[in-house]
């Protein structure tokens, strides 16, 4: 999207590199788990050396770092695959460098996990900083706020690159301009039922295709549909009788938990997607329809095009949208690094 030749992605999930083969024939998609393989080993089986690779993108798995999880913590093994980055780093020795992370990443340790990374990119000759960037200003229809590191070799470009960043004000886009045109019947394969229909959903639907992949959901259960049947649009758990809620929740205050059992509002930006559209850990309902988003819904959120082929598997493919980097975020980013 940004104009960039893509080389390759490396990742520990198989599910994960085969959606990436299908984006991107012929590029290499490594399956390697870089706590058990260097980098510099990866590397050199494929030959790639420095001088190959202008921008090096990462990102290291958010839930040692999200205030989300109550264990959060450097003792989680995944944080050694930042040392991993840098060892990229060391080889490859790209003139942009980029990590993405959720915001909770500058928090940790107090901030000194952050600093770290930063006094390592510049022991290795770059001027780092980070800047936290609201993914809904850059055209997502999702409020996403994500922590993104970028370093470079010239001191003065990164400034005006996190400042052109800062400055960002794109179209902003609701739910129902995101997948308004997608069709109102679930189905692994199916077609469009309407011509686009604003500017979002043409960049959505940019390679003609005719088929709409993957708009399936998870089916709920009969106490889980009896809940969210009582849910306005816009609305949560406090429009659901207190006798049909779960224990833990009848105990709640009715300022906490303010996404859970969430249904969607067609004129408002979607809340942030996680790895599971699970009615009981956020605003996943359908504005319209009694059940959750489907895969291809969840997409669209994301900004991810419907090109991109996820499999059958449900539970993989929720996962691998809620971990992804929205592509238009994405984009914003690179083409400032031109």
């Amino acid at each position: 999207m940004a104009g960039f030749e893509i080389i390759g992605g490396v990742d520990a999930d198989k599910s994960a590199i085969d959606v990436y083969s299908r984006t991107f024939p012929g590029k290499l998609a490594l399956h390697h788990d870089l706590l058990q393989e260097k980098p510099r080993t990866v590397l050199s089986k494929l030959g790639i050396a420095r001088g190959d690779v202008d921008v090096l993108a990462g990102g290291p798995p958010c839930q040692p770092y999200s205030i989300n999880n109550h264990q959060r913590g450097t003792d989680d093994a995944r944080c050694a695959l930042v040392e991993r980055y840098l060892e990229f780093v060391s080889v490859l020795h790209p003139r942009w460098l980029l990590m993405e992370n959720v915001p909770g990443f500058a928090s940790i340790e107090g901030g000194r996990f952050l600093r770290r990374l930063l006094r390592a990119l510049r022991a290795r000759h770059y001027f780092a900083d980070f800047l936290i960037l609201e993914a809904a200003r850059f055209s997502v229809p999702q409020r996403r706020r994500r922590l993104v590191v970028i370093a470079g070799k010239a001191k003065a470009k990164l400034q005006n690159v996190l400042a052109a960043l800062q400055q960002q004000k794109g179209d902003i886009f609701s739910v129902g301009q995101a997948f308004g045109d997608l069709p109102n019947e679930e189905a692994e394969c199916t077609v469009y039922t309407s011509e686009p229909m604003n500017y979002f959903q043409q960049m959505m639907r940019q390679r003609k295709t005719r088929l709409v992949q993957c708009h399936l959901a998870t089916n709920l259960g009969i106490r889980n549909l009896m809940r969210i049947r009582h849910v306005p649009p816009g609305g949560n758990w406090r429009s659901i009788p207190r006798r049909l809620l779960p224990p833990g929740m009848r105990r709640a205050r009715l300022s906490d938990h303010t996404t859970r059992y969430g249904r969607l509002h067609k004129s408002q930006p979607a809340f942030t997607l996680l790895t599971k559209c699970d009615p009981h850990w956020g605003c996943f309902v359908h504005p319209t329809q009694d059940r959750v988003i489907t895969v291809r819904e969840a997409a669209r959120l994301q900004s991810i095009p419907d090109h991109v082929e996820f499999s059958g598997h449900l539970i993989s493919s929720y996962r691998l949208v809620g971990n992804a980097v929205p592509p238009l975020l994405a984009r914003g980013i690179l083409e400032q690094l031109q």
